[in-house]
């Protein structure tokens, strides 16, 4: 098989990527070396661009490729020369990214991502490489002759979910993602005196004094609406013409505005199935659907998961179990933790948040003691917690757990074959009460997740259990 370079718009893309790496450096050498004339900064300048020029067109020339009939091969590195060999078999997603600057050029960046990476980075990736390319590599994954093209058949009725603007509002709106935004917000206040003069800190802050509680109020609304509004931005661009296809054994994701993403992942390495619901969205009955992958290439703001669907109506398993079969087609019948467990983990949550407040209102008096106000939040936390904790046993094959954490509640279908561990766990104050915890370890990306119900009866625990290691 010929050896194959990357695309040449790869060449421009390095060169700017090494400018940006180096111009942190430029900036630092030119605040310290201020004596210089106009001409010595030229030359320093016309170095640093020639010098990134260099270094790009070396690791572009050294960076090659090869597609053969039963793996990938990547040849990278200047002075460590590295290669990879990636048999198709493999592959358990291949993730296509597309930037608005790609388009008009029909050139992609590909990450390859198998079982048996050790880290978050994909274990093998082509920068920028033609549609022709994606194309071929896309026809040996799924062990297609090399002369056709991907199937661009329509997908039949039940096979395809398209997001409409409505949904994607609905998404956008019901989502918790401003809480991020707003913790950046405070550690940015936090530590304004290390990024801004002090004298021009002092300087805003004493005309602060002069300003009245109402334009203080409303400079508080005014960034609680702009970080909603940011938040709103965010998911809308991200899931922008979201679309799911099922084709053949596989399960196809395309997103995004700036970015088009293209994740293609094999139905029959699919770890475990995740509906979760925010309060809010319950309130709607609304879902969002993810899939647990053994591999790192969804997104990393879901957490390594593959959203499958953003947002459906409270009837998702009649939505979802088209697009995976062994998924039941009504919602499951769950057991439920007794009242004396649900009490349980109130307590839980009252102590634990009991901690921080005697320390803020003991060094911070008095006003310290507001976070008392904490006590009642930890009530609702584990009274949530409690009412959405449950397990339902499905078949000789499936299992359903859920959870409430954070008032969002997560509902787990696991195949019982993906299960790489069941565990009960059982203090000693437990055992009095006659309870458990049944703890069961599942493959995410590159590492392991564990699921866990607590404070489930014994009894159930132990069927569970016997239920994981009966062989039929």
């Amino acid at each position: 098989m010929t050896t194959k370079h990357l695309h040449p718009l790869t060449l421009i893309l390095m060169v700017w990527k090494n400018l940006v790496n180096i111009v942190l450096f430029t900036l630092i050498m030119f605040g310290v070396i201020k004596e210089l004339h106009r001409w010595q900064y030229l030359m320093i300048l016309s170095g640093i661009v020639s010098l990134a020029i260099i270094l790009a067109v070396v690791k572009y020339w050294w960076f090659t490729y090869e597609l053969d009939d039963q793996a990938i091969t990547i040849h990278s590195g200047v002075i460590f020369r590295q290669q990879i060999h990636i048999p198709y078999n493999r592959i358990q997603t291949l993730q296509l990214k597309q930037w608005f600057y790609m388009k008009p050029f029909k050139v992609l960046a590909v990450s390859i991502e198998t079982a048996g990476q050790s880290n978050s980075k994909a274990e093998g990736q082509l920068p920028v490489v033609s549609k022709r390319v994606v194309d071929q590599l896309q026809n040996r994954v799924n062990g297609q002759p090399n002369d056709q093209g991907v199937p661009d058949t329509p997908a039949t009725s039940g096979t395809i979910y398209h997001i409409d603007w409505t949904d994607l509002n609905l998404y956008a709106l019901t989502s918790l993602g401003i809480l991020p935004l707003m913790v950046a917000l405070g550690w940015l206040y936090n530590n304004l005196d290390n990024i801004i003069p002090k004298k021009w800190l002092q300087s805003v802050f004493s005309r602060a004094e002069h300003l009245n509680i109402i334009f203080l109020i409303s400079a508080i609304l005014g960034i609680l609406i702009i970080g909603m509004l940011t938040s709103y931005l965010i998911i809308i661009q991200r899931y922008y013409h979201f679309q799911l296809t099922k084709q053949d054994n596989q399960l196809l994701t395309e997103k995004g505005f700036f970015q088009h993403n293209t994740i293609t992942a094999s139905l029959n390495r699919i770890q475990a199935v995740v509906i979760e619901q925010t309060i809010i969205r319950q309130w709607l009955k609304l879902a969002s659907v993810q899939v647990i992958l053994a591999s790192s290439a969804a997104d990393k703001e879901d957490q390594n998961n593959l959203v499958m669907m953003p947002v459906i109506s409270q009837r998702h398993y009649e939505q979802i179990q088209p697009f995976i079969q062994w998924l039941p087609s009504v919602e499951p019948t769950y057991i439920r933790i007794s009242k004396k467990a649900k009490w349980l983990l109130i307590r839980n949550a009252v102590v634990l948040a009991a901690i921080p407040v005697v320390a803020l209102g003991y060094f911070f008096r008095p006003w310290g003691w507001l976070g008392l106000l904490l006590l009642p939040v930890a009530v609702g936390l584990g009274s949530y917690a409690g009412h959405n904790m449950g397990i339902a046993i499905l078949s000789r094959h499936l299992l359903s757990t859920q959870d409430g954490h954070f008032f969002k509640r997560s509902t787990y279908l696991i195949p019982k074959r993906r299960i790489q561990a069941m565990t009960i766990a059982q203090s000693i104050w437990m055992k009095r009460t006659q309870l458990a915890h049944l703890r069961l370890q599942l493959r995410h990306g590159d590492s392991s997740q564990q699921v866990e119900v607590r404070y489930l009866p014994i009894q159930v625990a132990q069927s569970l259990y016997q239920w994981y290691v009966n062989p039929s």
